[in-house]
């Protein structure tokens, strides 16, 4: 508890330094390049579907384990010197996200203000998809979702693990993401590995859902009754495992409407609604959201911190 707690502290005021990432360039970066050693198992997308399971299926348990392997080894002598708790926490930081996740949620914000096309620009940094048909209601819901499902996934799931299993835990799970980078789009090909994460991220999901409850109750007890009213009603809805308990906590919350059907590109994409509140979302309602994401992370860390000292 006690490296994720410096972990979170450090990572919350520093983010990761970009003299730092240029000059040594990201560890997510470098778990990539590690796995791609076996990136010969990797499978053809015209091969088989039996064949593109096994085949992703191998890929992801080889690479995940040798990467599991040598952090346990590193950790292991690590642990041999001095506040060695300091340094792993230290070490850890690249792999949260809570700094850049701030920086561009606000860069979409405030582009959203004066110029669409320079928010949906801000917007692909944390959403992948083309975003050239979205309206400005439809930029600033879907940058509210990004903040929740990153919330989840970079924040309090690389956390927990963290706070679990030592820097093994989020390295573990950091390595797990660069698997599913490199198998791209082929679902036949990510079915372990997008299980694996998903069990990875079960629990954290609906712990950041809870959060942003909480979160919102420090300033509104009724926000916070009704982020958990709308978990209660709508998180079921999801198209998957990880989004609904987030979305729906931001959603009731803010007490707005996110989800629904909309154009990607040339794609139409049908999703849920979460959330019986106001359709039309606002530049202001995006503030209400950074500052909600502010109160969150900081309720986070200080129950991190809690723990830590009793542990």
């Amino acid at each position: 508890m006690t490296v994720a707690f410096v972990a979170l502290a450090l990572e919350r005021a520093l983010g990761y330094p970009s003299p730092l990432r240029r000059f040594i360039g990201h560890p997510a970066n470098g778990l990539y390049t590690l796995n791609g050693v076996f990136a010969a198992l990797v499978p053809d997308p015209g091969a088989t579907a039996t064949r593109r399971v096994t085949m992703g299926a191998a890929f992801c348990l080889l690479s995940v384990s040798v990467t599991l392997a040598l952090a346990v080894v590193a950790t292991a002598t690590l642990r041999t010197f001095p506040y060695a708790w300091f340094w792993e926490g230290l070490l850890a930081v690249p792999f949260l996200a809570q700094y850049a996740l701030r920086v561009r949620a606000r860069a979409v914000a405030d582009a959203l203000d004066t110029d669409l096309d320079a928010a949906q620009n801000a917007l692909t940094h944390l959403v992948n998809h083309d975003l050239s048909q979205l309206n400005e209601s439809e930029t600033a819901r879907g940058c509210l979702e990004a903040i929740a499902q990153n919330t989840a996934t970079a924040v309090v799931t690389p956390a927990i693990w963290l706070a679990l299993f030592g820097l093994p835990g989020i390295i573990a799970v950091s390595a797990l993401s660069a698997v599913l980078r490199r198998l791209g789009g082929d679902h036949k090909a990510r079915m372990l590995a997008r299980l694996l994460d998903t069990g990875a991220n079960y629990l954290p999901a609906r712990l950041t859902g809870l959060l942003f409850a909480g979160a919102a109750s420090m300033t509104s007890p009724s926000a916070g009754a009704r982020a958990l009213e709308t978990i209660w009603q709508d998180a079921g809805k999801a198209e998957n495992l990880i989004s609904g308990w987030p979305e729906c906590g931001v959603a009731g919350a803010l007490d707005i409407r996110l989800g629904g059907p909309r154009q990607y590109g040339d794609n139409w994409v049908e999703r849920n609604r979460f959330g019986d509140g106001v359709e039309h979302v606002t530049t202001h309602d995006l503030r209400a959201g950074l500052k909600l994401l502010a109160q969150t992370l900081t309720l986070f860390t200080l129950l991190v911190g809690i723990a830590a000292a009793f542990a």
